[in-house]
């Protein structure tokens, strides 16, 4: 009786993964692995069955498909893209500009079009830049990783919907609670554009480790949010709302969702 085990083999000197698939029997003698390199090499091993669609070969397989299919995607609503993109950087420095943007209908729809395609952006991107680390620190496939993000933001923008619409109930006031709603999906775009750093370094320098990479594209989209949360207040005030309101608003629309979504997380 076999059984098939894939290896991960992660050389210090390259930091490169090495990834094998070795059969073992069940009546051999199976020496630590470790006595088969030098202390410098580090191992870990995951055990998968042949044929189950979670093995590494099938999930990168499933993988690449999604990810051409967000390229191709993007592609088709290139002409949107090309479109939105200036305006959403106007607004970056100018409140009036958001006003301008939304004013126009046509613009506004493609807006929205790019903000679902900003949304697959980020959870793409990440797994492609960290899939070797995600496997070798958290045993996580690039596949596994980017379907629970997928899920994540759905959940997250499903609760930010409801109690923006709750908001608007309480207060019978739909218009200044859509705006604010519209100018976090041009922020979530302008976010996107401020990622290339990242993309760049990752370029430029090869060698340079996920976890760099990762804090920069973090500080990077705080840096949009900030100017986000700036809008949100000018907007909420301007519309004759207290200070106080702003602070409940602040507490229930921005923190906590991302409380729930950590929480929920960290419990697992």
């Amino acid at each position: 009786m076999l059984q098939q085990d894939t290896l991960y083999i992660t050389d210090s000197a390259s930091c490169r993964y090495i990834v094998t698939d070795i059969y073992i029997s069940q009546k051999d003698t199976i020496l630590p692995i470790d006595s088969l390199w030098s202390t410098k090499t580090l191992t870990h091993t995951v055990s998968l069955q042949p044929g189950q669609p979670g093995t590494l070969k099938n999930s990168d397989d499933i993988l690449s498909a999604l990810i051409l299919a967000f390229f191709v995607l993007l592609v088709f609503f290139s002409r949107e893209v090309i479109n939105v993109l200036p305006a959403v950087l106007k607004s970056l420095f100018k409140l009036k500009n958001h006003f301008k943007l939304e004013d126009k209908l046509a613009l506004s729809n493609q807006r929205d079009v790019v903000t679902i395609i900003a949304a697959l952006y980020f959870p793409v991107l990440i797994t492609l830049m960290s899939g070797d680390y995600l496997i070798g620190k958290y045993q996580i496939l690039p596949l596994s990783y980017l379907l629970i993000s997928l899920g994540f933001i759905f959940a997250y923008w499903l609760l930010r919907k409801t109690l923006y619409n709750i908001l608007s109930w309480v207060t019978k006031d739909k218009i200044t609670f859509k705006l604010v709603e519209k100018i976090g999906y041009n922020h979530l775009i302008i976010s996107v554009i401020f990622s290339f750093p990242s993309i760049l370094i990752n370029f430029i320098w090869p060698g340079i480790s996920d976890y760099i990479i990762i804090n920069i594209l973090v500080i990077s989209l705080l840096f949009v949010y900030v100017f986000y949360i700036i809008r949100g207040y000018q907007i909420i005030i301007a519309h004759r709302y207290s200070h106080f309101f702003y602070i409940l608003y602040l507490c229930a629309v921005e923190l906590l969702p991302v409380a729930l979504i950590v929480n929920f997380i960290l419990s697992y």
